[in-house]
């Protein structure tokens, strides 16, 4: 089991679900997660308000479990056994699986990499906790609705991390502010240059998706 999220970046709050992600090796497939597992949470005393939904975009189960709102993906790997260390950030995971695990894959491997490309981890997640607030008081904080969710919110902070790397906190939410409004929007904000692990998957073009 893997968490992404804002669980992982560490600037979860009180009330905050907790986005998961269960991996599997190959012989164990999407319907045997959905079929087996759901029974036996719904037979948990811990849990309630289960829903299962394996036909969305990307396949989940939501439920409340000891109090915890927890959000649970599904992945199945290319692989006879998953290993304690696995690392997701490795591409080659990602050869022989189908997209349903990709998508599901995404939301942890995103945030692995944002917690990996910040020069200083501790002034980042200060900063983006103080970002979030300052969106959600204004109810600008959400995806469903229209706005930006959490992963865009992260990346955003991310980079002006990445512009003042030797910053503190309250100097990077002053600069988030002031590089934004200057931003030459639709201009892309990269981490990192595009990537192509040539594994025959969609890679972003800003180019063609503006």
């Amino acid at each position: 089991i893997f968490t992404f999220g804002s669980y992982r970046l560490g600037v979860h709050g009180r009330g905050a679900d907790i986005d998961t992600l269960c991996v599997a090796p190959k012989h164990v497939s999407r319907d045997d997660f959905f079929a087996t597992l759901k029974p036996i949470l719904l037979a948990d005393p811990q849990t309630s308000e289960l829903n299962a939904v394996p036909d969305a975009y990307v396949p989940v189960i939501k439920m409340i479990y000891g109090g915890i709102d927890i959000d649970l993906l599904f992945a199945n790997l290319d692989l006879s056994q998953v290993p304690d260390d696995l690392e997701l950030l490795d591409d080659n995971l990602l050869r022989n699986v189908d997209a349903k695990s990709v998508l599901s894959l995404n939301g942890c491997r995103v945030t692995d990499k944002i917690l990996k490309l910040v020069p200083n981890v501790h002034s980042f997640r200060l900063a983006l906790r103080c970002i979030k607030l300052w969106a959600k008081r204004r109810a600008i904080y959400s995806n469903t609705l229209g706005f930006l969710g959490g992963v865009a919110w992260a990346m955003l902070v991310a980079r002006i991390c990445q512009l003042y790397p030797n910053a503190a906190a309250a100097t990077i939410v002053s600069k988030f502010f002031l590089v934004y409004q200057q931003w030459k929007w639709p201009a892309p904000i990269l981490l990192c240059p595009i990537e192509d692990a040539r594994l025959d998957l969609a890679v972003w073009n800003p180019k063609v998706n503006t």
